[in-house]
């Protein structure tokens, strides 16, 4: 029996762009991860700065995190070739789908630990975002690129009985967490490998490592408008301005992009700061 690696085939198209593509996840992370680096709590009750701590804290260990380890082999002894692929190709899908859950977990803490210093009214995440999103509505400038478009490919996903659903990142929040949630619970289907007449083995879940990985960005993405709509209220400062050592490609007022290879107000980073860089203009 011979194992066969495959491709999933589910890419949304903001991930394939020449320019303002979106980021994987791990680089998201990275960027928002700076960014709240430089950022600090100016309004709040006693302790405010020691929550913010905590919550940057959560998304450090996002940032960090760079392997799941697992070894699904089953040795009994007696043990056939076709079972030992088997376990191979379930050992690589558990790592790649593990991973993703992990740094859901870690982020879904991270945005509730802000949840609770910005919004300590909100009953849950998903009001806390949808109160930011209805402040930034009239300010197309403070939104993240490719958000509805990610909240909708995330609805998508979702499985029966699971709440959230529509373009606004607010109900993508609550899907999201219903998600993590639901491994969290013991919910959550396993995916296994696949088996056809020949003897190779598949690899499957496809869509299960989507939904975690955009369950992830959604999270990084309700973040980021917590953060706009708290600068806008001077609740938040931020410090300094962005260097793009590399430089990367920004949207323009006319709908297309630009490249910019200087320095930005870290304000106006956050709505671009998920973007992958991209290739320099030919010069």
């Amino acid at each position: 029996m011979t194992t066969t690696r495959m491709e999933g085939s589910c890419l949304p198209s903001y991930h394939t762009l020449s320019t303002l593509a979106l980021s994987e996840p791990e680089d998201h992370v990275r960027e928002l991860t700076d960014w709240v680096e430089h950022a600090s709590a100016v309004t709040g009750g006693p302790g405010a700065q020691h929550h913010w701590d905590t919550a940057y804290k959560w998304l450090r260990l996002a940032q960090g995190l760079r392997t799941v380890t697992f070894d699904m082999s089953y040795d009994d002894g007696g043990m056939c070739s076709a079972g030992l692929d088997f376990d191979a190709v379930w050992t690589g899908m558990m790592e790649e789908w593990q991973q993703h859950h992990v740094r859901l977990g870690y982020l879904r803490a991270a945005l509730e630990g802000f949840v609770r210093l910005l919004y300590p009214d909100a009953a849950e995440p998903g009001l806390a975002v949808e109160s930011a999103e209805q402040q930034l509505r009239h300010d197309a400038g403070a939104w993240p690129v490719h958000a509805h478009a990610v909240a909708d490919h995330l609805r998508t996903h979702a499985p029966d009985g699971v709440p959230g659903g529509g373009t606004s990142v607010a109900a993508a929040v609550t899907q999201a967490i219903a998600l993590h949630e639901m491994a969290v619970r013991g919910c959550a289907s396993i995916p296994e490998p696949d088996s056809d007449e020949d003897g190779k083995v598949f690899p499957t879940g496809h869509a299960e490592v989507c939904a975690v990985k955009e369950a992830s960005t959604v999270l990084l993405l309700g973040i980021q408008l917590l953060m706009a709509a708290a600068v806008k209220e001077d609740r938040v400062g931020v410090f300094d301005d962005k260097y793009l050592l590399d430089g990367m490609w920004i949207p323009d007022a006319s709908g297309g992009s630009r490249w910019v290879d200087g320095e930005m107000p870290y304000g106006e980073y956050l709505a671009v700061l998920h973007l992958q860089p991209g290739e320099p203009p030919e010069l």
